[in-house]
């Protein structure tokens, strides 16, 4: 028992991790532009790391959604699990950076209900990833986490 409380409490910090990211991206985006010696690179970095932020957070919406209303469904390979990536979100809600991020936060919001909503026991409920196998709802929050941090890396100046 004590290791399920551990589980859930860690993976409502991590959701507390998943709410900050918005926030992240801008400052990580603001500190990428003072940065860098071309506004235009930077412009361009920032609009892309919003966008796959965006398309991830579609994906890994709909596994959630799939998760929490069937039984052990069949997910799609999910971001950061090695399959390629769209860097664009394909859904015309706007090219700039202020866009992208303002159609990101939205989707996270949602997400984020989603979650909030969760109950231990919807917490362990599973879906199958063709990559990883069996995961949990809180595998993916994990999941979630560990992909804004690696998208959020791609604003560092290296």
């Amino acid at each position: 028992m004590g290791e399920s409380v551990a589980d859930l409490l860690e993976c409502l910090i991590q959701v507390k991790g998943l709410a900050d990211t918005p926030r992240r991206l801008a400052q990580r985006a603001a500190e990428y532009a003072a940065a860098t010696s071309s506004r235009a690179k930077a412009a361009d970095r920032d609009v892309e790391v919003a966008r796959r932020l965006l398309a991830a957070e579609t994906r890994f919406r709909r596994a959630l959604s799939l998760m929490l209303t069937r039984e052990q469904p069949a997910l799609e390979t999910l971001p950061g699990d090695g399959g390629a990536e769209s860097a664009r979100a394909g859904d015309g809600r706007g090219d700039s950076f202020d866009a992208c991020r303002q159609a990101f936060g939205a989707e996270r919001a949602e997400t984020l209900r989603l979650l909030d909503a969760c109950s231990a026991d919807q917490l362990n409920r599973k879906g199958i990833d063709p990559l990883r196998g069996p995961v949990t709802v809180a595998d993916l929050v994990a999941a979630m986490l560990a992909h804004d941090t690696d998208r959020l890396g791609d604003l560092v100046v290296r």
